[in-house]
């Protein structure tokens, strides 16, 4: 082979290597392979399988996702729709900001958390489908992962809305809990620790870990208790979406939604720092 030709494959092959996703070497496996399971959504890494009839809807009748990996995992989710589907998150000035947010809020916290050593795992609504089949495969998805492995944490940063209603009289940062599983409270607290240095500095206050919903029975009403957190919960309780603050204080903060990934850094950087530490503790 001509000198030239050869160093062409040996660059061609660098590229390609360099271009290769960083989960590729690594493979997940299910569990309950002695069970039916009526669905299957998903491919790769976030296949899921599971059952769904709509009856006792906060339990997670789901296949264990084993990951093989020796890392801690941290499980990012991405739960906001295009503003023409049916979760488009809150609304700052006519737009809504849900699913921007919550990529910005996802990207960074990923980036922070696999150079702190953590296999990270990124599903979105939108992988799924963006409408009530798409959000179950995506609960679900989550609820396997914490089923099939130890050493998991989930977070879903968010942004609230600024309108007061029975279930959330105070919009603003809070850290929602599950309600129908066992709490960690230790953990929250953690995570909590971390956290305040960043809400004194921007002079916002912050409710902490509380849960979210029970006051209505209704699957998908804001007044019930939220399925992504309790059907994960059951498998594994450190679980919990966060709202960072209101979408409109995080604008007035930072400029614009877009500026807030800049504004929220140290808030990032915190828990990032508290997921490393709880991770790693033993």
């Amino acid at each position: 082979m001509p000198l030239r030709r050869h160093y062409a494959v040996i660059l061609l092959l660098a590229a390609s290597l360099t271009a290769s996703p960083i989960h590729a070497a690594t493979t997940r496996s299910f569990m309950d392979t002695d069970r039916t399971f009526t669905f299957e959504k998903g491919s790769g890494l976030y296949q899921v399988r599971f059952n769904y009839t709509g009856r006792n809807w906060t339990h997670a009748d789901v296949a264990g996702i084993r990951i093989h990996t020796e890392k801690p995992i941290a499980v990012l989710p991405m739960q906001y729709t295009d503003p023409s589907a049916i979760q488009p998150g809150a609304v700052v000035d006519g737009r809504h900001i849900g699913k921007e947010w919550n990529t910005i809020t996802q990207r960074a916290l990923a980036r922070r958390l696999e150079a702190r050593g953590f296999f990270v795992l990124t599903p979105s609504i939108t992988q799924y489908g963006e409408d009530l089949p798409g959000f179950q495969a995506l609960e679900h998805f989550i609820a396997g992962v914490h089923k099939g492995n130890t050493n998991v944490q989930t977070i879903l940063l968010t942004a609230d809305a600024h309108i007061p209603n029975a279930q959330n009289p105070l919009p603003g940062a809070q850290m929602l809990v599950s309600g129908t599983n066992k709490r960690n409270p230790e953990w929250e607290a953690h995570l909590q620790k971390y956290m305040a240095p960043f809400y004194e500095a921007v002079k916002l206050g912050n409710r902490g870990a509380r849960v979210r919903g029970g006051l209505s029975d209704e699957e998908g009403s804001s007044a019930a208790w939220h399925p992504l957190i309790e059907r994960a919960a059951e498998y594994g309780s450190e679980v919990t979406i966060i709202e960072v603050a209101r979408a409109i204080d995080i604008v007035e903060k930072a400029g614009s939604i877009e500026q807030g990934e800049a504004w929220a850094s140290p808030l990032f950087d915190a828990i990032a720092d508290a997921m490393q530490s709880w991770a790693f503790r033993d």
